[in-house]
């Protein structure tokens, strides 16, 4: 059975008070619209604007996909019901991985360096923390991204490896650091 995520208020350092909760059906188009945002000012998540190519119908399959799943969650930031930020947590469906997740997040830019990213990390440890099945989560992080390899480490995760030259962007390589967290 799923551990249920109660939605939390938290305040940042601009002292906006933003809501956490886990994404519903009816979040799809708005949370798309974000993702494609963020994704389009970001350095640090290898993937381009054009590459999402989900409609809203699919939107709202791979949301209900994170409610229908024991071992994974879908969390969004809010404020005064604009969505600003989320993060996921995907646990492997594939029995022999299954106490595993990975985790994603993306905020738009005008919310980083805000305790946004702290917040979200904090509740989806402390809903890994309480799932029957999880026992390790884990993330992929740029190696030049150093505020994300800040946070990640200030909030307990290990690094595991680095894969050399893994994304390519404008001819530019960078390198893949994955980190992991024991439960």
């Amino acid at each position: 059975m799923k551990n249920e995520f109660e939605s939390k208020i938290i305040t940042l350092k601009n002292n906006k008070k933003i809501i956490i909760r886990e994404a519903q059906i009816n979040d799809a188009e708005e949370l798309l619209n974000c993702i494609k945002k963020y994704i389009s000012d970001s350095k640090y998540i290898p993937k381009f604007k054009q590459e999402i190519k989900l409609t809203i119908e699919q939107e709202r399959n791979w949301i209900q996909s994170f409610l229908n799943a024991t071992n994974s969650i879908l969390l969004i930031a809010e404020l005064d019901g604009e969505i600003i930020g989320n993060i996921d947590l995907t646990g492997s469906q594939r029995k022999m991985m299954e106490h595993t997740a990975v985790i994603g997040m993306g905020m738009l830019n005008e919310w980083q360096n805000l305790g946004l990213g702290t917040a979200l990390l904090n509740e989806i440890i402390n809903w890994a923390k309480l799932n029957s099945i999880l026992e390790l989560i884990w993330l992929q992080v740029y190696t030049e991204n150093s505020l994300g390899l800040g946070l990640y480490r200030k909030m307990g995760f290990v690094e595991s490896g680095i894969i050399k030259n893994f994304f390519k962007r404008d001819g530019i390589y960078s390198d893949n650091l994955t980190m992991f967290m024991n439960l």
